[in-house]
């Protein structure tokens, strides 16, 4: 009996022994559960539910359907989409075609407008010069007139004279003081003097007459010459606006630019149309196992209402609420043994991970106010991520929100 209470004794003080040896390079914590990635599955558009592909609790495939929308409403916008966009590229083309159309005419009417500037402006030339011709014959017959007349005053002097002279030598005829010869001389040179008069007369008559016809003259060029000018100024008018339709390129340009961007606008409302389309058929963003399923066929949804959740059980991993006394010699790295109460007997391997930057109080709804004055100190805890090792939940055993207890080897 004596042996036996030894052996007893030695027994519960070597076990004693391994206790606190094991608590002294361990730590451990039933405050703790897993976790793992969830996706919320919604819609993008709004639309009536007409097929559910999936039921709760199934696995699923990243990009496996999972929802269909009715797509009716959307295949209608995107028909209208596409109408619009062609709309605006036969705009664009349209808009294209009118920049060199435009410029070459107006480029032909500043041609044309600078032809007609030019030739109006040699008429008025031409009819200047004219004007100087006519003045300068004008000038000409007013001498040639003024000469004439000369001449007939000269005549009538002439006649006076032999008048005189005549009428003398009647007289002395008649007295026989001179010969008859002399006397007839005397008619003679009176005839002769009356036709120089006659003949003078004549002149002054058709110059007045080329007078007349050359201040005529006149009048009509200097009329041709102020038509030539009105001309010169009409084609000048003409030219001026020829070179502002040319300001019109630009406006085309603009025009361009302008389709150019109501067809990116198209373009983009096209693209939208067809993402619509595309967002009616709700797809898996993640492999997981669908759970909360809260759709139905028939049901109408709008934009960002949840559907369902994927929870992706191949990447799980432990959320521990370790005291703050229990990390002193906690280090990312170090392995630890998480047990599930679940599944008992059963240890998952795992190690630390990461090491929260901040207690739970911290980051919580209500942080505590300490600098009240009424404070007393409570041991924190501080959440520690456990990553389970490779395979460790390849059957899926390990779920969100299990509770589980780990323990972590510090030594």
């Amino acid at each position: 009996m004596l042996l036996a209470a030894a052996i007893l004794i030695l027994a519960g003080l070597a076990y004693g022994g391994y206790l606190l040896h094991y608590s002294l390079s361990h730590v451990s914590t039933d405050d703790a559960y897993v976790s793992a990635h969830i996706a919320p599955v919604s819609t993008r558009v709004p639309g009536t539910v007409v097929e559910v592909a999936v039921d709760d609790n199934r696995d699923v495939k990243a990009g496996d359907i999972l929802v269909r929308l009715d797509p009716k409403d959307y295949e209608v916008a995107l028909a209208q989409a596409r109408a619009a966009v062609d709309a605006a590229r036969g705009d664009l083309e349209n808009s294209r075609v009118n920049v060199p159309l435009t410029d070459e005419t107006t480029r032909s009417l500043v041609e044309q407008a600078e032809a007609a500037l030019a030739a109006a402006r040699d008429a008025s030339d031409v009819a200047s010069h004219d004007l100087d011709q006519r003045r300068g014959q004008l000038k000409a017959s007013q001498a040639a007139e003024a000469a004439a007349q000369a001449a007939v005053g000269m005549a009538e002097a002439d006649l006076e004279r032999t008048r005189l002279d005549r009428d003398r030598t009647r007289e002395l005829v008649e007295s026989r003081m001179i010969a008859q010869q002399d006397y007839d001389h005397a008619v003679t040179a009176y005839q002769s003097a009356q036709a120089a008069l006659d003949v003078a007369r004549q002149h002054v008559s058709q110059a007045r007459e080329e007078s007349a016809q050359a201040e005529a003259a006149v009048r009509s060029q200097t009329a041709t010459l102020s038509q030539a000018r009105r001309r010169v100024q009409e084609a000048e008018a003409a030219l001026a606006n020829a070179r502002s339709q040319r300001q019109q390129i630009k406006v085309r340009q603009t025009q361009v630019d302008a389709a150019q961007g109501r067809l990116a606008q198209a373009l983009a409302a096209l693209r939208q149309a067809e993402l619509n389309l595309e967002y009616t058929t709700v797809r898996a963003p993640v492999g997981g196992r669908v759970t909360k399923k809260t759709v139905e066929i028939g049901q109408v949804v709008q934009a960002g209402q949840p559907l369902l959740s994927i929870v992706d059980l191949d990447d799980v991993w432990v959320v521990a609420n370790f005291k703050e006394t229990a990390l002193t010699h906690m280090r990312p790295g170090q392995t630890a043994i998480v047990v599930v109460d679940s599944y008992p007997g059963v240890r998952f391997q795992a190690h630390v991970d990461s090491i929260q930057a901040g207690s739970g109080a911290v980051f919580s709804l209500l942080p505590p106010e300490n600098a009240t004055g009424n404070f007393v100190k409570v041991v924190q805890r501080v959440p520690v991520k456990l990553v389970f090792l490779p395979g460790e939940n390849s059957r899926h055993l390990l779920v969100p929100g299990m509770s589980v207890v780990p323990t972590v080897e510090t030594r």
